[in-house]
């Protein structure tokens, strides 16, 4: 999927992890339990929980700081940058005396290059460049981006995916060289070793131009664990610093147990159950706002994620810039579901739906049974279609084949409100993410209207948003039921922890062992 895909959407592939190359606890040496393996080593190409590895071993431009901050942006491979008075031209001051994991060095031709193959590609996440006309080296330590319209390039080379700068000298030995576990990133980790489905090695890059002062693990192991029970032993016992995603209800326990700390913090992850708009009977307003109103917001966020979500109000998270909180809201009310139905002309033997979702997921499969049970009251039949999410996934793009419910989470490719309008309910000509087979032209206006104002005026931009978040809702082409709230689990005795909502991965050259 994304990614990004969804969250929990890879744990199909996993298997039980090899014994580790050392233990958590070691001073030099922090452990990860990952819930999933590196799927796309290119990082051209790498879109979901590749993450893990992307934002410790490669760079972007810039990075997004976490909500708070003095400032919305940190310098990273560029150390300053700016844009013209129309928005057209961006230009960035890049960092002397860098230098790739390969040996080559850091310039703007490495720029140029690296997200022109990323442009050329079309994988991942290359659309966040679609502004993008040309990029020009002026010399080797300044790169300019020429645009077609106004856009927040500033924001776009900070995204978690498809940002990142890679030596040119790897890029042409191409995807098949980095699918065999290579990477040459500018970053503070280079990849030691990959055992498919068992563990990848990261060790320090002593050449990183962020220096090493002692207060720097030398090494990291992300070891691929797929039983969440034993995420929590590993924790529990000190096998592990970090688990990736342990089961919520595992969390009051690892709250008690000695040495380890469980951290929530606000996220930008929501989650919904996406309503094809093509397909009978959801084709029917009538019937998507009858399922809106067949949801049990408040026992979902309260029973099945035990408070670790809020209900959400539209697409885009209540914690995201340029939400908009005065959205008309689907109570849940069975007697206006039934009611809805009934003036949907629709009679109710032929209400016979189908709901697809990650079968690893429990979460997934109570918030399903839950909406099955309550349709069921109504007089409705709801088959639910749990399974890996690359099959699900493929079946929802395919009108054939598609379901009438799909289950989605969506996290950001880069900070923006339009990621999610994008991403989920722009036309799409052939789907991709758009798994409601959603198309409006009205919205599809306001999106482009926000895009193109979001580099220039950002209130402006926020207005065609929420405008664009108002039609949505009303169309009802999903059930938004979710923002969801992210927990850490660790070892307290790592240190410079500092969640970042922008960044679905722990910046390991953050942290250090007390």
């Amino acid at each position: 999927m994304k990614k990004k895909l969804f969250v929990l959407c890879l744990a199909m592939i996993l298997v039980l992890p090899s014994v580790a190359l050392g233990a958590g606890g070691a001073k030099d040496t922090v452990v990860f339990a990952a819930y999933a393996d590196i799927k796309d080593w290119d990082p051209s190409v790498a879109f979901s929980l590749e993450i893990a590895m992307l934002v410790s071993v490669y760079e972007p431009l810039v990075w997004y700081t976490p909500p708070g901050s003095a400032e919305q942006l940190r310098p990273a491979l560029a150390t300053s940058w700016e844009t013209s008075d129309d928005g057209l031209i961006w230009t960035f001051h890049l960092r002397k005396g860098v230098k790739f994991h390969d040996g080559e060095p850091f310039n703007a031709a490495a720029v140029k290059y690296s997200i022109d193959r990323t442009m050329k590609m079309k994988k991942g996440a290359y659309y966040i460049w679609s502004p993008v006309t040309e990029i020009k080296v002026v010399d080797d330590d300044t790169v300019q981006f020429l645009l077609k319209e106004p856009a927040p390039i500033d924001l776009i080379a900070s995204s978690q995916y498809g940002a990142y700068i890679f030596s040119p000298k790897a890029g042409e030995k191409g995807t098949d060289w980095f699918m065999q576990g290579n990477a040459a990133g500018t970053g503070p980790y280079m990849v030691d070793s990959w055992e498919k489905s068992q563990q990848v090695v990261l060790k320090k890059f002593a050449d990183y131009w962020g220096g090493w002062d002692g207060n720097h693990f030398d090494r990291v192991v992300l070891k691929i664990v797929l039983e969440k029970s034993t995420q929590v032993q590993m924790i529990k016992s000190g096998e592990a610093d970090f688990a990736s995603l342990p089961p919520i209800d595992s969390l009051p326990a690892l709250k008690k147990a000695p040495g380890v700390e469980v951290i929530l913090s606000e996220s930008w992850m929501n989650s919904s159950f996406l309503i094809n708009t093509k397909k009978f009977p959801t084709d029917n307003a009538k019937i998507r706002q009858a399922l809106c109103h067949a949801w049990d917001y408040n026992s979902v966020v309260n029973s099945i994620y035990n408070g670790l979500a809020t209900v959400a109000e539209g697409p885009v998270p209540k914690t995201m810039w340029g939400h908009n909180p005065n959205l008309p809201k689907y109570e849940f009310n069975l007697e206006k579901a039934a009611q809805l139905i009934k003036e949907s002309g629709i009679a109710k033997e032929k209400l016979k739906l189908t709901l697809a979702y990650i079968g690893t997921s429990q979460e997934y499969e109570n918030c399903a049974q839950l909406l099955q049970a309550n349709l069921a009251k109504i007089g409705v039949q709801l088959e639910l279609l749990p399974g890996p999410w690359g099959t699900i996934w493929d079946k929802a793009k395919n009108l054939d084949t598609a379901p009438n419910l799909q289950s989605m989470t969506w996290w950001p490719t880069y900070p923006t409100p339009n990621d999610w309008l994008l991403g989920m309910f722009k036309t799409e000509e052939k789907a991709l993410f758009n798994l409601s087979h959603y198309s409006n032209p009205e919205v599809d206006a306001l999106i482009v209207e926000g895009v193109k104002m979001e580099g220039i005026d950002r209130n402006a931009a926020v207005k065609a948003y929420q405008n664009a978040q108002r039609k949505i809702v009303e169309d009802a082409p999903a059930i938004f039921y979710a923002d969801r709230i992210s927990y850490r689990v660790k070892r307290s005795s790592v240190k410079g922890y500092v969640y970042n909502p922008a960044y679905n991965g722990e910046f390991f050259y953050q942290l250090y062992r007390e």
